[in-house]
């Protein structure tokens, strides 16, 4: 196997293809109105049958999503470990662009690079996932503490009201 020409722009590099883990619907209903949400996974998904050419311009892209998705994070999912795990992804993309527009390419690099984005990036998804999955559970404690709260209720005011009685009689 011979190894790319690092300074040939048309070179085809042997990157992995991207495989994302599903979202919940809930989660997903969130990130699709994320505007730039899409445009980045799909980018990043766009690169594994990419040339350098195409890859530096993709990367390039990389960069502005992930600005931007900083910068209009949706009031939903502003929770700490969603903001960190979107830090993390903002500089595996940062690591990507850099390694892709380097002079000289180092393939195992960029191919670690497109790796470790991804993964940062399908963490980012997990703990989208995991905000919904928690709010759930959440909300569902909820209901189970106002019913009982509800029935406690019912319960003195029904034992007031025998206890009224009984002293009528």
């Amino acid at each position: 196997m011979t190894l790319p020409d690092p300074t040939d722009s048309s070179t085809r590099y042997d990157i992995p293809e991207a495989d994302f883990i599903s979202q919940i619907d809930i989660a997903e209903d969130a990130t699709a109105q994320w505007s730039v949400f899409n445009e980045l996974k799909s980018t990043l998904a766009s690169i594994p049958k990419a040339d350098l050419r195409r890859i530096r311009t993709q990367s390039e892209k990389l960069t502005h999503y992930s600005d931007s998705l900083r910068k209009t994070m949706p009031t939903s999912l502003e929770t700490m470990p969603i903001k960190t795990r979107l830090d993390v992804v903002h500089a595996r993309i940062e690591l990507l662009n850099m390694t892709a527009n380097n002079l000289l390419v180092d393939s195992l690099e960029l191919k670690e690079n497109y790796k470790e984005t991804l993964l940062a990036f399908n963490t980012l998804l997990h703990q989208i996932n995991e905000k919904y999955e928690k709010d759930a559970i959440q909300k569902q404690g909820e209901k189970i503490f106002s019913h009982e709260l509800q029935q406690r209720t019912k319960d003195s005011i029904f034992k007031i009201e025998q206890a009224r009685k009984q002293r009528q009689q």
